[in-house]
């Protein structure tokens, strides 16, 4: 195995500064794993571009890569705002009153509209208004049917587009908009891996969106986004019914306290762990290399914080689609990332995986009788068979400190285990017999170039290669001797049947 190969996967997000060939080959290079296309920004034309330069650039690095689609959700945004004074918009500052009309309007002169309808009807006197990100700030005052005044608590400079956030308000707009449906059909007909759901409130949010993919015939992943005070109150129902979850900092830190969002932040990686879902933590991890060379301490600690909680994968945004660095930020990423891991790895604090699975439940007792394997013998690798990934997603929340060679004959399984932590997907047709598996395997470890003669690995797989939940057996194998389907037969293996028919 490559000494530089890291066990967190980067999530990058594309845009003007990613989107050449050239440029993605050497973030792949560099430890991408997943690419994040951002539906708030650019067509629908745009993204079929970005996303056939993704897969001729995979295709060069043959390795899977996971393409996931970030949905627009239910965003609030100012209208049109006119330019006053060269300012890029409409400045305003503490005191100032702030008038948002029902209308469609050009603002000025302290008067905006917002793209939501019934943005007048369902905002509160006494409700907080919170713009771009929170960097302006304004309590509601007064309201009649046509306009809304709010007096500024933190001044700034209003612009075009910028988004509202309203933590003390109950809106009504749905968590899938008409946009977010087509880019949903786009994101079937284009067989991505992954959707991000952002503003997910409730788990029926979740259930609408799978509904959907289902009457398509289509096995998407869905990540819900938790940026929202109603999504952390419906969080068990949110976690069963999603594929995994995306830590979305920058609304959640504006949606509640932000002293909360660390917390936050570590309950939901616990809570992912427990449930054998892949999590990925997200928002201005390496914010300051945008427009600098170099992160900042916080920002290293940031990421390395997010590995100790557990975290599947570590998230890029404007870092790779718009910054001056993209490729110094993943390089940035996967050093702090392979740091932490050998830190992690040497400190020998291993700890039983916390699973309580309600499915998979004989994949989860596997996963955790080979970590202990890996605690008590000196083994190199685990090679499984995971035909559709489920199997590789929970072996990779035991946290194994060697890496976890996942086989498939299904490509789209294989893009999707390429966010799954500690897991190295590798296309596999299935074998005839398990001798033929264990033959397979050894001679693609030595290829590869994952394990040398003489190294011992875990071989995990089922009789019936290629069918799903068919995971029956555990071999112990040295790399580069002869292996027969009786243990008797041979020194080289130990081979643990276990009976799941019943």
């Amino acid at each position: 195995m490559n000494k530089e190969t890291i066990r967190t996967k980067i999530v990058a997000t594309l845009g003007p500064a990613s989107d050449t060939e050239e440029i993605l080959l050497k973030l792949f290079e560099a430890g991408v794993g997943v690419c994040r296309l951002n539906f708030s920004h650019g067509s629908l034309e745009q993204h079929l571009l970005t996303l056939q330069t993704i897969r001729r650039a995979a295709a060069r690095f043959k390795q899977p890569i996971a393409i996931l689609g970030d949905l627009c959700g239910p965003k609030i945004r100012l209208g049109k705002i006119e330019n006053i004074n060269e300012t890029g918009g409409m400045p305003v500052k503490v005191g100032d009153e702030l008038i948002v009309q029902r209308a469609s309007i050009t603002g000025q002169a302290g008067r905006v509209c917002t793209n939501y309808a019934q943005f007048i009807d369902e905002v509160n006197i006494g409700d907080r208004i919170l713009i771009e990100d929170g960097l302006l700030r304004f309590v509601v005052t007064d309201k009649n049917f046509n306009e809304l005044h709010a007096t500024c608590l933190a001044g700034g400079i209003l612009k075009t587009g910028k988004g509202v956030n309203l933590p003390n308000s109950t809106i009504s707009i749905p968590s899938i908009t008409d946009r977010d449906w087509q880019c949903v059909d786009w994101a079937i007909e284009n067989d991505l891996d992954y959707l991000a759901l952002s503003f997910v409130r409730r788990v029926d949010d979740i259930a609408l969106l799978r509904q959907h993919l289902r009457n398509r015939v289509s096995d998407i992943h869905i990540i819900a986004k938790i940026e929202k005070a109603e999504a952390i109150k419906d969080i068990d129902a949110i976690v069963e019914a999603s594929d995994g979850l995306m830590v979305a900092r920058g609304d959640l830190g504006v949606e509640m306290d932000v002293a909360q969002v660390p917390i936050i932040q570590k309950d939901l990686v616990r809570r992912c762990q427990v449930a054998g879902k892949p999590v990925i933590v997200a928002t201005q991890m390496l914010q300051s290399m945008i427009e600098q060379s170099s992160p900042t301490r916080a920002e290293v600690s940031d990421v390395a914080n997010a590995i100790f909680d557990g975290t599947d994968a570590v998230m890029l945004s404007g870092e790779t689609s718009v910054g001056k660095f993209p490729i110094g930020a993943v390089h940035t990423m996967a050093h702090v990332a392979k740091t932490t891991e050998n830190y992690v790895a040497s400190t020998h604090a291993a700890r039983e995986p916390a699973m309580r699975l309600k499915m998979m439940q004989l994949s989860s007792a596997i996963a955790k009788g080979v970590w202990q394997m890996v605690q008590d013998l000196d083994l190199k690798l685990v090679a499984i068979w995971s035909q559709t990934g489920g199997t590789a997603r929970i072996f990779s929340k035991a946290r194994f400190v060697i890496p976890i060679i996942a086989l498939s004959s299904d490509h789209r399984a294989l893009r999707r285990m390429a966010l799954h932590y500690g897991v190295t997907p590798q296309e596999m047709l299935p074998p005839r017999d398990m001798v033929a598996l264990v033959l397979q395997i050894d001679a693609m470890v030595q290829k590869c170039n994952y394990a040398q003669p003489g190294d011992r690995i875990v071989i995990v797989a089922g009789a019936s290669m290629g069918t799903p939940s068919t995971m029956n057996s555990v071999i112990i194998h040295t790399v580069g001797e002869a292996w027969h389907a009786d243990p008797d037969q041979t020194t080289s293996a130990s081979a643990i049947t276990i009976d799941t028919r019943s």
